[in-house]
């Protein structure tokens, strides 16, 4: 059976995804965003991963997986294929993919009350198109039979966050957000902060913005000038969170990484908590619109 409710979070229902929780100025709500586990490639720091989510556990937190939690490249005819990238699990059996699901499964299990969002990467798409299989579905199946209640929206999608305060007039707040696995090749120099620009432009109306798939973590701010429903100009920032990977390639002898000119990618993701805003602010601020606060740190091991 599936639990509907961990820490201050609770399932909520609606178009997109929403999560709900009641806060006040000192009491919150956290969420742990993560992405890239890889968790079936041998370069995956599976011990690391592990104390990041038993602090999720600890800290009543709501995971959102953020896509590519398979590797899932030694399927027949995979030309990214290597045996040296195929766990000693995975040897002698001839249902590669069911072994995954299970291993995976069994991994994640002890936090899969937590485990709210798993989103498609594009690991998992590749199986889809190659051999019709959808691994994330699979898992969340998996998942839900021990205890979870996540949902699977896809590639990417709008979530809502829903506040009740338990203090003040203002008894409800929603703060929509958009989350995604990632796109775009994340380059050297740029760190993919191409790709965070044209989402301020295409997804303006979240407040902040989380995603993955570069291997490589950053947080930046674009500034907008928007209008409230009530026709009243406000200045507001919109937040981009790209969490890291949890499969390290950067072996410097050889390989496809360091041919690339790729460094080393140390694994991390974000936690975000949720608060009541502190004080009053007048009817022309964003603040009072939406009196919700929250803050990001990285998640590291």
């Amino acid at each position: 059976m599936s639990i509907e409710k961990v820490g201050a979070w609770s399932l909520g229902d609606g178009v997109v995804p929403r999560l709900n929780a009641t806060v006040n100025r000192s009491e919150g709500a956290t969420l742990l965003f993560l992405g890239d586990l890889h968790l079936d490639n041998p370069k995956a720091d599976r011990k690391a991963l592990r104390r990041v989510l038993d602090e999720a556990v600890a800290r009543e937190a709501a995971v959102l997986l953020l896509g590519d939690v398979f590797d899932a490249m030694q399927g027949s005819n995979d030309r990214r294929g290597s045996k040296r990238d195929l766990l000693a699990r995975y040897t002698g059996r001839d249902d590669y993919l069911s072994a995954l699901v299970e291993d995976v499964a069994e991994f994640l299990a002890p936090y899969a009350a937590n485990i709210w969002v798993l989103l498609q990467g594009n690991h998992e798409s590749a199986v889809a198109k190659h051999y019709g299989v959808h691994l994330e579905q699979l898992l969340g199946y998996e998942l839900r039979k021990a205890g979870s209640s996540c949902v699977v929206p896809g590639y990417q999608s709008y979530a809502n966050l829903g506040f009740t305060f338990s203090e003040g007039h203002h008894n409800h707040a929603l703060v929509p957000f958009w989350m995604a696995h990632g796109h775009g090749g994340g380059g050297a120099v740029t760190k993919g902060v191409i790709q965070a620009h044209r989402r301020a432009v295409t997804y303006p109306d979240a407040r902040f913005v989380v995603s993955g798939h570069i291997h490589s973590s950053y947080f930046v701010a674009h500034e907008q000038h928007r209008l409230s429903q009530s026709g009243i100009p406000y200045d507001v920032e919109q937040e981009h969170y790209v969490v890291g990977a949890w499969k390290n390639e950067h072996v410097p002898g050889s390989g496809w990484w360091v041919e690339r000119g790729h460094g080393p990618r140390l694994p991390s993701g974000w936690w975000a908590s949720f608060f009541r805003q502190r004080g009053t602010s007048s009817k022309e601020s964003y603040a009072s619109a939406n009196p919700v606060r929250w803050e990001f740190t990285r998640a590291v091991p």
